[in-house]
């Protein structure tokens, strides 16, 4: 059996997202798809809107035959960390391709672009562009530009694009990346398109009790969605805020240590925590234009979290483990498949897990445990012993 890999967070799952099933199974030669899901603190420095196991569940009801963790030292992180970590967990569950959404669609430029990052002139302009205080999409369009005379402006899902592409290099695995255009809304959209619509939007839609809702997810998928936001289970970052202030002010001599912190961004977080017992006050007055939203906001969850540079520095040294969330029929014959044959540990229960994990891949295991721990201080959800099995 082969298996085709995606790299996703279903935040929450949509039709584009099933679009983007559809022709992994059709440009792919995957007899089987591998999702590697963020776990539950995403990319962009949010929570999932729901939890990891309800996010897995929305994947397999939706066609997703096996679903793997990206734990959160991987899933919240930059573009370049979030790639290694996912490209390494579907390399070591043996994927022969993986297939990834991407505004331009051309592979090619992909991979140029790449090659274009190894270069030493590419990475004295980029350096010098954020030395002026632009954001990091902003440098590196500038500093494709200033190498090679073309416009490089680059979207959210083409910079991954690119990452993944750099990752399957250093790693050295056999994987053939695979970019396919992405339709429909933008990333960020508010707009919908046909029965088309950005997970964006349509969180926005969930909390304006939008009906709208039912025509741009698979049925799973708005079952399990309107149920938990019913319960009031579904999660949003300003909910963190009282947990979060207390450790910038608890820990303010050591927020140096937090990743992707800059020299005197801590006291400006500090002053602001003091200040503010509001969380979007408080998110006022910490903007700058130097650093992009999304980068704020991973470094206020690295805080929440306690990702340091330690902490990310360790997981970059190779992913330690892979546990897999859940599976039907298809996926758990192909598990079986690669028994015994995928380098480190891949399990489905933590029963035992003591004895076949130490060292620095037990830490790591324990730190992402301890994140989801943290979820649900906030968002109580019980955690399974067992992974999702789907017949």
């Amino acid at each position: 059996m082969k298996a085709t890999g995606v790299v996703v967070e279903y935040n929450p799952f949509h039709n584009g997202h099933k679009y983007h099933l559809e022709k992994a199974r059709e440009k792919g030669i995957g007899d089987v798809v591998i999702a590697a899901m963020s776990g539950d603190f995403l990319q962009r420095g949010e929570p999932g809107i729901v939890n990891k196991w309800k996010r897995a569940e929305m994947a397999l009801r939706s066609g997703v035959d096996i679903v793997a963790e990206l734990p959160a030292y991987y899933s919240n992180q930059s573009a370049e960390i979030f790639a290694r970590g996912a490209v390494g967990i579907l390399g070591a569950l043996g994927v022969s391709d993986i297939v990834f959404g991407s505004e331009s669609g051309e592979i090619e430029r992909l991979k140029s672009i790449a090659a274009l990052e190894e270069n030493e002139e590419f990475q004295t302009y980029l350096k010098e562009e954020l030395g002026r205080g632009s954001s990091y999409p902003t440098s590196f369009a500038a500093a494709i530009e200033k190498v090679t005379g073309e416009k490089g402006y680059m979207t959210p899902n083409d910079i991954l694009g690119t990452e993944y592409v750099r990752s399957i290099i250093k790693l050295g695995v056999d994987i053939n990346p695979i970019a396919i255009k992405r339709e429909g809304t933008g990333y960020h959209s508010h707009d919908i398109e046909g029965e088309i619509a950005s997970a964006t939007a349509i969180r926005k839609m969930l909390v304006e009790k939008s009906g709208k809702i039912k025509n741009l997810v698979p049925d799973p998928v708005y079952e399990i969605l309107t149920d938990e936001f019913g319960q009031g289970k579904c999660a949003w970052l300003h909910e963190f805020y009282p947990i979060l202030r207390h450790e910038i002010i608890l820990h303010k001599d050591s927020l140096d240590k937090i990743q992707d912190i800059e020299a005197g961004f801590e006291n400006r977080l500090y002053e602001a925590a003091i200040k503010n017992r509001e969380f979007n006050k408080f998110y006022g007055d910490i903007m700058t234009k130097r650093y992009t939203n999304a980068r704020i906001q991973r470094i206020l969850t690295h805080i929440l979290l306690g990702i340091t540079v330690k902490i990310t520095e360790d997981a970059k040294m190779g992913v330690p483990y892979v546990r897999i969330l859940g599976f039907n029929e298809k996926g758990g014959k192909y598990l079986k498949s690669i028994r015994g044959k995928t380098g480190i540990e891949v399990f489905t229960t933590l029963k035992n897990v003591s004895k076949k994990l130490s060292g620095r891949e037990k830490e790591l295991l324990d730190f992402n445990e301890r994140c989801s721990m943290i979820y649900t201080v906030i968002k109580e959800y019980e955690e399974r012993k067992t992974p999702i099995i789907i017949k």
